[in-house]
This record gives structure tokens, sequence and C-alpha cells, in this order.
């Protein structure tokens, strides 16, 4: 063995000695130095070293586990069939994905084969497509237009992966979420492959919604990917209306009523009324800014159950109790 083989392992060796008192036998700096007989600028170089080179990897337990008791909770005070709560700490990117990852496992516990799953778009939905480790054979419809130039976002990618897991076809809506021009959009809407989509809209029996608010997060950062896909004449003459939240596309006012139906020409997505016969419409989200939004597509009667974060769910408590003949779902 060579003299520079030998001195790697020995620093090497070294280093998993720091590590391992440092990070499990929770000593200090100073006292490392003091037994090992090396300098503490020493130690804490070797401790940067260990992490930069993988022989120490530091996670965070950002949560995770459900929390039945306050599932049952808010299903019971907003009226709806089932709610999932999970615990969930860190970023708001860490808290996303952790929603999405509870709302994969909701799905592969309660979706039968032989249904028809309806899914949208999103950050969240994204996180959740990418847990599912397995589905039954469902038929896959994409519910909405694709956005962006995002592929692992795009609702035609998600679609696909699902149609993937679940051993099915999926059907994929080949036009934007938003076309500007009315005329461009109607012909779009006669296009033999896009209107056989749209006429299997009535099969969907379980659909997964991303929700989307018009609010800004708590630090001030955007809660809607939909909004920038907008002209801005169109934008702000949506947000005059009174819109706060958005699912498939599609905008809702605090009282659950449609924000400018004539946008809705505009959209390539499942409609309202149609969102609102789907038997089971899951609705996901995270971070407490959801929650005007939330309520606002509970009073059009569009989502049946929830997957959220406790600080979510919390806030949604906190509000006036919903009337037990409120939901006709």
């Amino acid at each position: 063995m060579s003299t520079q083989a030998k001195t790697q392992r020995a620093r090497a060796r070294q280093m998993l000695e720091i590590a391992r008192r440092y990070y499990l036998n929770d000593e200090s700096m100073v006292a490392i130095s003091d037994q090992l007989g090396v300098s503490r600028f020493k130690v804490a170089r070797l401790l940067k070293e260990a992490r930069d080179t993988g022989l120490v990897r530091i996670t965070l337990h950002t949560g995770g586990a459900e929390d039945a008791e306050l599932g049952a909770r808010l299903a019971a005070h907003l009226g709806l069939s089932h709610a999932i709560v999970v615990e969930a700490f860190g970023t708001r990117e860490e808290v996303r994905h952790i929603v999405g990852v509870a709302a994969g496992r909701h799905l592969q516990r309660t979706l039968r084969a032989g249904e028809t799953l309806g899914l949208t778009w999103g950050r969240t939905l994204t996180h959740m497509i990418e847990s599912l480790e397995s589905l039954p054979n469902v038929q896959v419809l994409q519910l909405t237009g694709h956005v962006g130039s995002n592929l692992r976002e795009s609702p035609i990618e998600l679609a696909r992966r699902a149609s993937l897991i679940g051993g099915n076809n999926a059907k994929a809506i080949m036009a934007p979420l938003y076309v500007d021009n009315l005329q461009a959009a109607q012909a779009l809407r006669n296009q033999p492959d896009i209107k056989e989509v749209f006429d299997l809209f009535d099969t969907v029996t379980t659909a997964i919604a991303a929700v989307g608010s018009f609010a800004p997060a708590a630090d001030g950062a955007t809660n809607s990917q939909f909004l920038p896909l907008l002209p801005p004449a169109m934008r702000e003459r949506l947000l005059a209306t009174g819109a706060i939240a958005e699912v498939c596309g599609l905008p809702f006012r605090p009282d659950g009523s449609l924000a400018d139906p004539e946008l809705t020409e505009h959209i390539f997505s499942i409609s309202a009324e149609q969102l609102h016969r789907i038997p089971r419409v899951i609705a996901i989200a995270s971070d407490p800014s959801k929650a005007e939004a939330i309520l606002a597509l509970w009073r059009a009667d569009v989502i049946s159950e929830l997957v959220v974060d406790a600080d979510l769910a919390e806030t949604l408590l906190s509000a006036p109790a919903v009337p037990a003949a409120g939901s006709g779902r």
C-alpha cells in the first residue's frame, strides 16, 4: 500500500472518530481537541470535510405522520367525507412534498380498479405522482391543458406517469390551459383528439386537484401558478371580480361563485359543473394562506376530500363551523 493511500485512510478514520464523538456522543469541539490532541481548527475542518465528502450525512425529520384525530375533526367541521392531515415542518417546499406524499398514500389506499382518475397539475401534485409505488388498473384523464415549459410539472407528464403506474392508457389534452385568442380557442375545442378528452370528463370517478390561492403566502411568495399564465389585462380583470381561489384553471370568489365565466371560454379544462358531479374530488394544499381558497371551493361544492398539513388544518378549524346541510356531497 502506498504512503498516500495510508495517509488517506488514517485521515478518514480520524474524521469518522471526530464525527462520532461530535454528532453521536454530543462532545464539544474543545473536548474532542483535548482528548485527541489536535487543534480545534482541525476538528472543525475535518467535520466540514466529513460532510462535504458524504462520510457524514445529516437528515432532518420534517414530519409526515398522519394526525387521524385532527383529520376527523376537520372533516366533521367542513362536512367533508374525508380529511387527511399530516404533521409537516420545514420550508414551504418541504411541507408541500410531505402533503403530496400523504396524498399519494391516500390515493393508493382508496382508488379501485376500473375507475377513471382525473388529474390536474401543480407542485404538490407533482410530489404526489413521484411518490406513487402502485395504482390499480385505471383510466387516467388529464383535466386541464398544459402549462409552462417545465416538463416535470406538466399535466401531460403527470398523466403519463400515473398511467404507467396504473397500467392503463392516459388521455391528454394537447392544448395550453389558457388560449388568449377566443377564435383559436374555439377552433381547438373542435379538434377530434381534444374533443375526445372533453367528452370523457363525465366518466371521471376520482379527481385529484391542487388548490391555487390568489392570496400571497406569509413570506410574500405567490400561491398561484395560474395567474402568471394570464396576460396582464386578463389577470387584472380576474382579480377585479374578487376571485381568490383556483382549481383546474377555474377561478372562484369567496362565496363559491365562479368568477368571470367569460374567462372559462379561454380555458381548456373540465367545467365547474362537471367537477361538481365527480363522486370524489380530493383537494390537496399546504400552508395556512390557502385556507380562504379552500373555503371558497367548499362553498362552490366542488371538493369532497382534503389532504393538508396540520397548520392549514388548524386555520380551517378556526373558521366558523359549516352548517350540517351545507355540502351537497
